[in-house]
């Protein structure tokens, strides 16, 4: 996110800056509150937001008084940019468990085996989800585990469930 080639803020770019800072601080701050997974993330963005505004005052066409969209915009690509993983520290097991990423046997399996197959039907955040949840986790547990809103982890429970019954359906 940093980048060597920025140029020196002009005179006016700077003056303007320092307005939209001083008007909007506290907005951009409680917006970068709502959109961080924990609340310790929120100074991180709402800093790298104003950095980022720093990098691309000469684009913003709208006066101060409006600039708040803007700013909102800039605050969601940062968080989005922010939680998105470093290709140079991601390990294959942080994206990967045992459940999703099993190899399927060449030969078709005997009947008590169907039950196996019917998991590799299942994409990788329903498989943790269900993991989960099997191990008698609440799906706010779940969720605070996984760094995903209870919402996320309900809808990847139920969409699991309902590819499980599926798949083991068309199997028995």
């Amino acid at each position: 996110m940093d980048r060597i080639d920025a140029q020196p803020l002009s005179p006016a770019s700077a003056a303007r800056l320092d307005r939209l800072f001083r008007l909007y601080s506290s907005r951009v701050l409680a917006y970068a509150t709502t959109r961080a997974k924990r609340p310790e993330d929120a100074h991180d963005i709402a800093g790298e937001t104003w950095a980022k505004a720093c990098r691309s005052i000469s684009s913003l066409r709208a006066d101060d008084d409006h600039a708040m969209p803007w700013l909102a915009s800039a605050v969601r690509t940062v968080a989005i940019d922010f939680y998105r993983p470093k290709r140079a520290t991601e390990r294959p097991e942080d994206w990967s468990d045992a459940v999703a990423s099993f190899s399927l046997p060449a030969a078709p399996p005997a009947d008590e085996s169907a039950d196996v197959l019917a998991l590799a039907e299942l994409t990788v955040p329903e498989a943790r989800v269900l993991k989960l949840a099997a191990q008698g986790l609440s799906q706010s547990a779940i969720g605070a585990r996984l760094g995903r809103h209870k919402g996320t982890v309900s809808r990847q429970l139920y969409s699991g469930a309902r590819r499980l019954r599926a798949s083991l359906a068309l199997a028995g």
